[in-house]
């Protein structure tokens, strides 16, 4: 599986030729998959940045298992939460731009979550994609620093999310791999990010790190790619496909190795008992990898 995050329907993405060698059977799109906001929040851009998109991916890849998620661009106001008064409408607008069957769980309930179960290597891998957007408390920003959310009731999943996750969490796996749009271990930059509420980031670690089975997790938004750990739990973000950032230099106390703000992509390999992950550029080129043993 080759995941990533951050693809602007408007620009050129020639990341597609390097992740096309290595001859992945799936992608994880993890949101900002279009730039269909706009200031206001009113939903006309979406539907265009859909349509244009459809015609910017490559026809391969629409051709293999695509998983999901999304972020604020594609919610459809930047940063934008619970609060966001079109949120049904651009929920409606990203499931049918994803081809998602009039009979899943997520056409009948409000959010864009949802797991699926698959068996690779006689392993039974669970994909959990979250919804950071929908149900999530509101973050003030101050000078483009966002502040913590400390009231008791903040929340980034929602009460209904939080307990679905939990039951999702108890079916038989062997390995999971947790889908989040935002970043969820690194807590040092002043960006969006789940430490922006601390109970919830705590809540889900804590939640992690007494599963059984081994962890990873992949994020995308920052527009820089990096590797994370907290205690027994991997973190790979990948963005931007076609996006890059700044070149400043940018670190965390949890970090492994280095960010990098080229554009990249992730790839995971699942063998018969240890998974490993790499970060990749537009060139193909391993910028960082992690493994993890069952």
């Amino acid at each position: 599986m080759a995941f990533g995050s951050c693809l602007h329907q408007n620009y050129p993405a020639p990341i597609w030729t390097a992740i096309k060698q290595n001859n992945i059977d799936s992608f994880f799109f993890l949101g900002d998959n279009i730039y269909g906001d706009t200031p206001s929040g009113l939903p006309w851009k979406l539907k265009s940045s859909y349509e244009l998109q459809k015609k910017s991916i490559p026809s391969w890849v629409q051709s293999i298992e695509q998983y999901s998620i999304w972020d604020d661009h594609d919610y459809g106001k930047n940063n934008a939460g619970a609060e966001y008064k079109f949120k049904q409408k651009a929920e409606n607008l990203y499931l049918d731009f994803w081809n998602v069957s009039s009979d899943d769980e997520r056409r009948s309930r409000p959010g864009i979550y949802y797991a699926s179960v698959k068996s690779v290597n006689n392993n039974k891998v669970l994909i959990v994609g979250l919804d950071t957007r929908y149900f999530r408390s509101n973050i003030q920003r101050v000078k483009g620093v966002h502040l913590p959310n400390l009231e008791p009731s903040a929340t980034i999943l929602g009460t209904e999310q939080w307990a679905w996750l939990k039951k999702t969490l108890e079916i038989d796996h062997d390995l999971l791999i947790l889908a989040s749009s935002i970043q969820v271990i690194p807590t040092e930059h002043r960006f969006e990010k789940w430490s922006n509420i601390p109970a919830e980031r705590e809540r889900l670690l804590q939640l992690l790190t007494n599963h059984s089975a081994p962890t990873l997790i992949i994020s995308g938004d920052r527009h820089r790619g990096g590797i994370y750990q907290y205690e027994n739990i991997l973190e790979v973000t990948s963005s931007s496909l076609n996006r890059n950032s700044s070149q400043n230099i940018e670190t965390d106390a949890l970090l492994l190795g280095q960010t990098y703000p080229q554009n990249n992509f992730g790839l995971l390999t699942i063998g018969t008992d240890s998974l490993t992950v790499e970060l990749i550029d537009k060139d193909n080129n391993t910028l960082e990898s992690a493994s993890i043993s069952f």
